[in-house]
């Protein structure tokens, strides 16, 4: 590909969009950028949808949306670039493919986020255990708790395959609370590992610009 001048970029559990799309526009400056949050990500007539209504050059899933970009990655076009950031083939621990999260530690969430009907304040004890960097009055902008809800379900049920990673760059920090990138290594084996990274998209999308030598890559 000459040159790329669109980006899909599907976004992680609870992220604001605009946040996202503003990390994903720093790293890659003049681009044009979609950015997705899948409503009901175990629906492939939403993938289907949107995909087909942002058509890009690269495509980015983080973290949920690498999971996402992984179970429809027949939906993406052959001569794109696809890439996996934070990339997860199933978030709990007890399948042994990379993720950390225990099935308890899920169901723990799923509960706060069903019973307590501030769900801000429910958000934001999770987000002062994984240090995502978005401004605190960003959080009126994350999805809705029926959305939430049905993303921590998608990271319960599915799992994909390390194979499926083949078309993709996959990039992950070192230091990712929710990653275990030894073990994922073991099913992704050209994993790219940032050191002294942990799970945040700046620095990951940073570090797929310099991968595709983004600066002279648009000249």
């Amino acid at each position: 590909m000459d040159k790329i001048s669109t980006i899909t970029a599907v976004s992680g559990w609870a992220l604001p969009q605009q946040w996202f799309a503003q990390e994903v526009a720093t790293a890659f400056p003049g681009s044009h950028i979609e950015v997705i949050y899948p409503e009901t990500p175990e629906r492939a007539e939403e993938a289907e949808i949107l995909l087909r209504r942002y058509p890009a050059d690269l495509y980015i899933g983080y973290s949920l949306g690498s999971l996402w970009l992984l179970k429809y990655k027949d939906l993406l076009p052959s001569s794109s670039i696809k890439a996996l950031l934070a990339p997860i083939l199933s978030f709990l621990d007890k399948d042994e493919m990379g993720g950390t999260t225990s099935e308890t530690q899920l169901k723990y969430l799923t509960r706060i986020l069903r019973q307590n009907s501030d769900t801000c304040a429910s958000l934001k004890n999770f987000f002062s255990y994984s240090d995502l960097p978005f401004p605190e009055k960003m959080i009126e902008d994350v999805p809705g708790r029926e959305i939430l809800l049905r993303g921590l379900e998608f990271l319960k049920t599915y799992r994909a395959k390390g194979e499926d990673a083949k078309i993709f760059l996959s990039i992950v920090g070192e230091n990712d609370i929710f990653i275990n990138e030894g073990l994922l290594r073991r099913h992704i084996p050209g994993l790219d590992v940032v050191q002294g990274v942990g799970h945040a998209p700046g620095n990951l999308l940073k570090r797929l610009a310099g991968q595709l030598n983004w600066k002279n890559h648009n000249l």
